[in-house]
């Protein structure tokens, strides 16, 4: 019962069904068909979506065996993706707090589902040896600026790397993330 989006509204049907002996039958109706049952029904739900008097129902007359609130409101929708949401936005909190991010003003001057897709997206970048733990690495390291590039290696061995250096390829700029 918790997989499914909309879990409490359903448990709310399944119960009125029981306790008023209904039985019921659900046709699918492919949209835009022009079905008189269809076009009736998203009528009521464009009405519902700009009604300004729909009011929500308290969780006490909600008919589900438990309610799983959240900040003091029902969640109703697939309970595991609802947790891994979670768990993702504190680990991206937890990124966001790191010294490599000090340059931004504020965490919502980051993409943060730009940056989930990056970490998460591993199916289209597998190579012949299947070499998704050295990309995802790559990854990582862009995006806290820390790959190799010149500007990084002066910065952290200057007597290695001499910091008037600039650019192999342009010889005119610093070679930096911004100029590659």
């Amino acid at each position: 019962m918790l997989k499914e989006s909309n879990h409490l509204l359903w448990s709310s049907i399944r119960t009125i069904m029981l306790q008023k002996n209904l039985d019921v039958t659900l046709i699918k109706v492919p949209a835009h068909a022009d079905d008189p049952l269809n076009n009736h029904v998203d009528a009521l739900a464009k009405v519902a979506h700009t009604d300004s008097h729909l009011s929500s129902c308290p969780p006490s007359e909600l008919m589900a065996p438990c309610i799983l609130q959240f900040n003091s409101l029902p969640v109703d929708m697939n309970i595991w993706k609802f947790i891994r949401d979670i768990f993702d936005a504190k680990s991206l909190l937890t990124l966001a707090v790191l010294p490599s991010f000090n340059s931004y003003s504020s965490t919502s001057d980051i993409d943060w589902a730009c940056t989930k897709f990056c970490f998460n997206n591993n199916k289209h970048f597998v190579s012949h040896r299947n070499g998704r733990s050295e990309f995802c690495g790559f990854r990582i390291k862009l995006l806290l600026d820390m790959l190799p590039t010149l500007t990084t290696l002066q910065r952290r061995k200057p007597h290695l790397y001499n910091p008037s250096w600039l650019c192999p390829q342009c010889n005119f700029f610093p070679e930096t993330l911004d100029h590659l």
